[in-house]
């Protein structure tokens, strides 16, 4: 701390003290509040507009267009697959059986794909109106 000569008896103004440090304090964790909050409460409330448009039956030439997800072909890795009664694979590190479902995560939000099949080198998942395939050891979309 500076301590500055004075003539006994005289005031010392000082430049700043807590009040105004406070404020402008305040004033920044608000502006950040609001900036950072703000995409994420645009995003849920376009996730809760599609949800309460398929929730009333509305046609879906009336509903909002709603933006999937795009799933690439990189994204999906099938490294093992065991046949047999209840045939499993191995699909980005889970197991995975028929009629289960893998949630991949993109930069536009989360995917959730839906195992079609899985046969003899290759799994097949189901994810809006397409179908794709993976092989084992590699990755292809059809």
């Amino acid at each position: 701390m500076l301590f500055f000569a004075r003539a006994k008896g005289a005031r010392f103004a000082a430049f700043t003290s807590i009040g105004p440090v406070s404020f402008f304090a305040g004033i920044a964790l608000l502006t950040a509040f609001v900036v950072g909050g703000s995409g994420y409460l645009i995003r849920e409330l376009h996730h809760q507009a599609g949800a309460a448009w398929s929730a009333a039956g509305l046609p879906p030439a009336l509903a909002p267009a709603v933006a999937q997800p795009v799933i690439t072909s990189d994204m999906l890795r099938v490294s093992s697959i065991a046949l047999g009664r209840a045939p499993v694979a191995v699909v980005n590190g889970q197991i995975v059986g028929e009629g289960a479902s893998i949630m991949l995560e993109t930069p536009e939000g989360n995917a959730i794909l839906g195992v079609a099949k899985v046969r003899d080198g290759a799994v097949d998942f189901r994810y809006a109106s397409q179908t794709i395939s993976v092989n084992l050891g590699s990755s292809k979309l059809r």
